[in-house]
């Protein structure tokens, strides 16, 4: 279901709980990937890929790709089949616009993405904004973006709860960081954005969040961390009351002196997807979530 108000802001329905730089280069083609499923060690492109997301149902595989200097970046789609997956195509909406950062939502087959496509009033590309695209069972339709959670900042790189709590990463005034990391609750009357409250934003730069669709854990990335290998690395935080718990990191297992972001955990809760970006190649991995030394909580 889909909800619009005065400002074109699009708001969801899950079935649990109300979900309360320009591309001027050719987008290139990957219409010969083939994508192999689950369990994976690695989405192989001749190109840069980052941030891999499956729907609920395991039927969609959407992932960026990017081009050497971080800009051209394009959303691509796999879709499952009774052969295997297809071959994957741009996504309708994407390749005239830098979009990255994409997830699905939990229940829905609509797309949290980051793009700096212009807003309302804007006639050119400018900052990134939060953006919806929702697939209607027979196409994808035209993205909206969410006008009462975005600035004049750059909010992105965003992930969905089960409840419809919408967790990203912004740059706007008031911030401890470069980056920092939000959480916009929706309630009956719009989205109500706050600072996550704990350990989990720093001094340095948190600029992309997975968040656990029941909120019990966050997987977030933080650059030039001293408890870091280099770069950005992956950290957990795990939800404790109203606050995050300190970050732990993910450990070698994960974590190089690359840049390591764009996770996702599997809705089995098996794997961790994430996108490990080197000086010649980002490429899109995945782990054990059992092989990493976590301390859970009790």
């Amino acid at each position: 279901m889909l909800l619009k108000n005065s400002s074109r802001t699009l708001l969801l329905m899950s079935f649990v709980s109300l979900l309360t730089v320009g591309c001027a280069e050719q987008v290139p083609d990957y219409s010969g990937r083939f994508f192999q499923g689950e369990p994976l060690s690695e989405i192989e492109v001749e190109a840069n890929e980052s941030w891999a997301t499956f729907n609920s149902e395991k039927t969609r595989l959407v992932f960026g790709t990017h081009n050497e200097s971080w800009t051209n970046h394009a959303l691509f789609e796999s879709v499952q089949t009774a052969s295997g997956w297809s071959s994957p195509t741009l996504l309708p909406f994407s390749g005239q616009f830098n979009d990255r950062g994409v997830r699905f939502y939990p229940a829905l087959d609509a797309l949290l993405f980051s793009s700096d496509r212009p807003v309302v009033g804007e006639s050119a590309p400018g900052d990134f904004n939060l953006w919806i695209a929702m697939h209607d069972g027979q196409e994808w339709m035209a993205p909206e973006a969410l006008t009462t959670v975005n600035t004049d900042a750059n909010d992105m790189h965003g992930s969905v709860s089960e409840t419809g709590s919408i967790y990203f990463a912004s740059d706007r005034e008031g911030g401890m960081g470069q980056f920092d990391l939000y959480r916009a609750k929706l309630g009956m009357d719009g989205y109500e954005v706050e600072a996550l409250s704990g350990e989990v934003n720093s001094t340095y730069s948190e600029s992309d969040v997975y968040v656990d669709g029941l909120e019990r854990y966050l997987i977030f990335s933080r650059a030039d961390d001293p408890m870091g290998m280099g770069g950005d690395d992956l950290f957990i935080s795990f939800r404790d009351g109203d606050d995050w718990s300190t970050p732990q990191h993910l450990g070698p297992e994960v974590n190089t002196e690359n840049l390591e972001y764009g996770a996702e955990v599997s809705r089995d809760g098996r794997l961790l997807y994430y996108t490990s970006h080197g000086a010649e190649k980002a490429d899109i991995l995945s782990v054990l979530i059992t092989s990493l030394q976590i301390e859970w909580p009790q």
